[in-house]
């Protein structure tokens, strides 16, 4: 039987294809199948992984690096996507939209008008990380239960640096405790889930191999990153190919890998 390696991600995920070779050698697989969008919100990669596997059967692995919390999916699709149905990738903040990409009933002030009130309604970006939260539970669960093997963790959204405080539960010595957020530590003691607030791959792929390289052009882009950069834009490079390959050996001797 073909051993199949799946990568859900964003866009972070597509330089994946470019290492697929040295992926086969380093998972012990046959097969690179990867199925990252742009854009793609964590619910877009859960439900994409989920579909797949049930339109094509179990693979042997899968790797998630998980996208950024504040993304989602909305179904209004001008066209069915053979994965997602007629879900459309969308953000609160987001203005520009391809409206020529939006299903011809969609009224497109009152879309805009959504958008704007769910921005006033996600100021408290505290239940968006809980959702994110269940999500990764169910579906690390999910994989466990299916003994699918698999690597996930955080590429952008850089826990370790703005969230902390929330985290902490200790109600009588954290300012900043927020009550219904223990969950967070099924993802913390999750070993099928890789050091999730304290880890995030952009920033430690530029803290280990760019941050001493002054001229590191990104995938996909044609101009060298500024520097230095701040921990917002640190979590939001798009890496090279080498550099992908040194995160995924890292973390494989890590032990990063479930199952």
């Amino acid at each position: 039987m073909t051993k199949v390696l799946l990568i859900a991600g964003c866009s972070y995920g597509l330089v994946y294809s470019e290492i697929a070779e040295e992926l086969k050698d380093i998972f012990s697989v046959d097969k690179v199948v990867n199925i990252s969008q742009r854009k793609a919100s964590p619910e877009r990669q859960i439900r994409g992984a989920i579909e797949w596997i049930a339109q094509n059967g179990r693979p042997d692995m899968l790797i998630m690096p998980v996208s950024h919390f504040n993304r989602f999916d909305l179904p209004i699709a001008k066209d069915v996507d053979p994965l997602h149905n007629f879900n459309y990738m969308m953000k609160w903040q987001d203005t520009d939209h391809d409206i020529d990409k939006i299903h011809h009933s969609i009224d497109i002030e009152t879309l805009k008008t959504f958008l704007k009130t769910g921005v006033l309604i996600n100021h408290i970006e505290r239940p968006t990380h809980d959702n994110l939260f269940v999500k990764l539970i169910t579906f690390q669960a999910f994989l466990q239960l299916n003994k699918i093997r698999h690597l996930i963790f955080d590429a952008g959204n850089n826990y370790r640096e703005p969230y902390i405080p929330w985290l902490n539960d200790d109600k009588e010595n954290n300012p900043g405790y927020h009550p219904g957020m223990s969950k967070a530590h099924l993802i913390e003691n999750c070993p099928g889930i890789y050091k999730f607030f304290t880890f995030c791959s952009n920033v430690w792929m530029y803290e280990n191999y760019v941050a001493d390289y002054k001229n590191y052009v990104p995938w996909n882009e044609k101009k060298p990153l500024p520097y230095p950069l701040d921990q917002d834009q640190k979590a939001a490079i798009h890496h090279r190919k080498e550099v992908v390959l040194h995160l995924m050996k890292y973390l494989k001797n890590q032990g990063a890998v479930f199952g």
